[in-house]
């Protein structure tokens, strides 16, 4: 039976996503509001749901959702307005069954104002047994009774129905009135305190925003509506000192209780999504912002049955949501979440964040995540959900076309993912008609994204911004004579068609004004930087070092011929021979460094392997942690890259901490570090300078406020935002030639900040 119920909502669930929503679940029902759920009864339902429904994180679902990738039978759990019992109750029950939920807070609590329908229920429960009737001033209407027994029942939801349709001031008087006509205690209703809150979230459960004090937001003015929808937000991630992303419409029904334009608040509050209370199932055509949500009543479990089969077939109320007049760009880019891999993935995703603030609306073309050798879910939560994400069928010819991962030549031309080429093409076309796409953006590497954006650009007639980041041919790159002859015969193209050709280093679009003269007005810079969201309410982590040890880090790949550590390895062996350590326990760490071995071998040959530690890829922001956390900062660049900068040392610069580059001196990244404080600069490829810049950094270890202080000012034009700025520019000026207006943006004008590195979040060689 079991079997066939699951194949039953199986079916019917495809695509689908259905969220529960619950309220105050006491122990015991007060006995003036016997229709409310109680624990007993919550866990009934709660059975019932886990043998249809595999129960997940709202978040996770709502990415799910817009990817495609929604497990089958999803559901998610959600609460409403904040209660005391929550942490004793529903919280337990969840843990024992293994069920998410996210709570949605009414915040006005957390200042001493109580949810106004408790006021309500402790005003007519602490009534005189002679109270006499209540005549409400400024509503009208026949004196209410509240007598005793189901007389007070009554009165609470006559009174409940009489205040939930009055704007938020006349109900705080009505409620005043009640309180006074009864000898009630505002102060002795329970309420939830910051604490309870911030252990609920603690044990892992989501947190979102329902309002300050629950007003129904069509009450309220425009100004009024938006100080409850953003206030909730920003006061609850003051207590849990976390995002808060998604919001809890109060009362929430659409078109009644909030309107579109309540929906275009709660996206200029910084929200991500909303949940109403509709009815209905949400699918990947349902706004992020109008996520429906119903509660089965039951009571015997075969009616739950039928009450959710009912609500996935069910249509959902939606309020048409006023089309975003910004213009349209579709973004070509491999390099996008979840894959596990290189600097290419923040700049892409963040461009894509950024962009919506300065104008333009991105949609992203990218490839199945089939074709990632490595991934991680952590980045996915980044994607704002107004972002259109579409995602080509591509293999790997290296994982899928290959035996004992060698497959032929021809299938990597241009590269191992060509596969994705056509039907990039073809959805490219596609999102072109349906979305009215003003300018054609793609980014390399990997150069089937450059193919594709030049195909797309012939077909179509359309502007084209090709982000190169760092040269596509240089020195003796790329080494394979077919594809080399391939990009050859590709490059030129793409500086022929494209309108502008961005670079993350002033030398690097040097070296390609020389190389095509005739497009030097063309090429354009747009460094790397930081996201400075990552480094919001993180906390410093050392992962493991002892705060009395010293932490040297280097976060990110490790390219044993060109990012060569060896010298490095023989300055500090010279250090440790010497004592200068000063009896401090060192730990150098290698984190994620692609090569371990080659990185492990190097160490245990120089007598370093008690020291030297390599270790494993983390998420993203425990990245930044830790790099927030270390004594010092290790940046590696030997003089092939002497074109192109390292996106973590924006990272790093970020941090404050003390940064030592091994750097060629004559390279791009030295002339970047040269810029700020606390930074020491090292010959790569010398053992003595490389000791004697150590020993002086070991003699005085830390950076002076000062230096900090002057870095945190400097650093701030490299931030994600500022390069958004800088790309909407640039595509402002693409459009703007396209449609025969002349340039206005100077090559100065283009320039924020710095290269194609990863962080020690991900791990993948730089070019495939």
């Amino acid at each position: 039976m079991t079997h066939m119920l699951h194949s039953i909502f199986r079916v019917l669930s495809s695509g689908k996503l259905t969220v529960l929503v619950f309220h105050k679940v006491p122990q015991q029902v007060h006995p003036l509001a016997t229709a409310e759920l109680d624990l007993a009864g919550f866990e009934r339902v709660l059975q019932s749901t886990l043998r249809l429904f595999r129960v997940i994180p709202l978040e996770d679902a709502l990415i799910g959702l817009r990817q495609g990738t929604l497990p089958p039978r999803a559901a998610c759990i959600t609460f409403d307005d904040g209660y005391p019992d929550w942490l004793t109750g529903v919280v337990p029950v969840l843990e024992r069954h293994g069920a998410h939920a996210t709570f949605f807070i009414t915040t006005g609590q957390f200042d001493g104002v109580p949810m106004w329908h408790e006021r309500i229920l402790h005003a007519v429960a602490a009534a005189p047994t002679d109270v006499a009737p209540i005549q409400l001033l400024d509503v009208g209407g026949p004196p209410i009774e509240i007598g005793q027994g189901p007389a007070r029942r009554q009165a609470v939801l006559q009174l409940d129905r009489l205040m939930k349709y009055q704007a938020p001031d006349l109900r705080e008087r009505l409620l005043q009135q009640l309180e006074q006509h009864t000898g009630a205690d505002v102060g002795q209703v329970p309420v939830m305190t910051a604490e309870s809150l911030r252990a609920i979230h603690a044990r892992g459960f989501g947190i979102g925003g329902h309002a300050v004090s629950h007003p129904i937001l069509r009450l309220c003015t425009p100004d009024e509506a938006y100080r409850e929808i953003a206030g909730a937000r920003e006061a609850l991630e003051a207590i849990i000192r976390a995002p808060v992303r998604a919001f809890a419409y109060p009362n929430g029904v659409p078109d009644r209780d909030f309107s579109a334009e309540h929906v275009a608040l709660v996206k200029r509050a910084g929200y991500t999504a909303a949940v109403t209370t509709h009815c209905g199932a949400a699918t990947r055509h349902t706004s992020a912002f109008q996520i429906p949500r119903f509660t089965p009543w039951g009571p015997s479990v075969l009616k739950m049955d039928l009450q959710f089969a009912r609500n996935l077939t069910q249509p959902s109320r939606m309020l048409a949501e006023p089309q975003e007049h910004s213009r349209k760009v579709l973004m070509v880019a491999f390099h996008f979440p979840p894959q596990a891999g290189s600097s290419g993935i923040l700049r892409t995703l963040n461009f894509a964040k950024n962009l919506p603030a300065n104008g333009w609306q991105p949609t992203v073309l990218t490839v199945h995540p089939r074709a990632y050798e490595e991934r991680r879910d952590d980045l996915l939560k980044d994607i704002p959900t107004n972002i259109k994400v579409v995602r080509a069928f591509a293999l790997d010819a290296a994982q899928h076309l290959s035996i004992r991962r060698k497959y032929p030549g021809f299938l990597a031309l241009p590269d191992r993912w060509s596969s994705w080429c056509l039907g990039a093409m073809q959805a490219g076309l596609a999102e072109i008609w349906k979305e009215r796409v003003q300018v054609i953006w793609s980014t390399y590497p990997i150069a089937s994204a450059h193919l594709i954006g030049l195909c797309l650009q012939k077909t179509s007639g359309l502007p084209w911004v090709a982000d190169f980041r760092d040269p596509m041919i240089n020195g003796t790159y790329p080494a394979d004579p077919l594809q080399r002859r391939m990009w050859s015969w590709l490059e030129p193209l793409v500086f022929q068609h494209a309108t502008r050709c961005v670079f993350t280093t002033e030398r690097a679009a040097d070296l390609y004004r020389a190389r095509y003269p005739q497009a030097a007005d063309k090429c354009l810079v747009i460094e790397n930087g930081y996201d400075e969201d990552a480094f919001l309410d993180n906390l410093p982590s050392r992962q493991g070092v002892p705060p009395g040890d010293i932490l040297i880090l280097h976060s990110g790949i490790i390219y044993p011929k060109d990012r060569n550590p060896e010298q490095f390895f023989v300055a500090l062996a010279r250090l440790v021979q010497l004592a200068a350590l000063r009896g401090r326990t060192v730990k150098v760490r290698f984190r994620a460094p692609v090569h371990d071995h080659e990185v492990a071998a190097l160490a245990q040959q120089h007598g370093l392997a008690g020291i030297v530690e390599v270790a494993p890829p983390i998420p993203y922001r425990q990245a930044i942690a830790e790099m927030m956390a270390a004594d010092l900062l290790l940046v590696f660049q030997g003089s092939q890259f002497n074109t192109q900068i390292p996106a973590k040392i924006y990272e790093y610069l970020r941090t404050g901490r003390p940064v030592v580059g091994l750097v060629d001196k004559t390279g791009d990244t030295a002339r970047q570090l040269r810029k700020f404080e606390g930074v020491a600069l090292a010959d790569i490829a010398e053992a003595a300078d490389i000791e004697a810049v150590l020993s002086a950094w070991f003699t005085h270890p830390h950076a002076d406020g000062a230096s900090r202080a002057f870095n945190r000012a400097a650093i701030q034009s490299y931030s994600r935002k500022a390069q958004a700025v800088a790309l909407a520019r640039i595509l402002g000026q693409a459009a703007g030639i396209a449609a025969g207006r002349p340039a206005d943006v100077s090559r100065a004008d283009a320039c924020t900040s710095a290269s194609t590195e990863n962080t020690g979040s991900h791990v993948v060689p730089r070019h495939d």
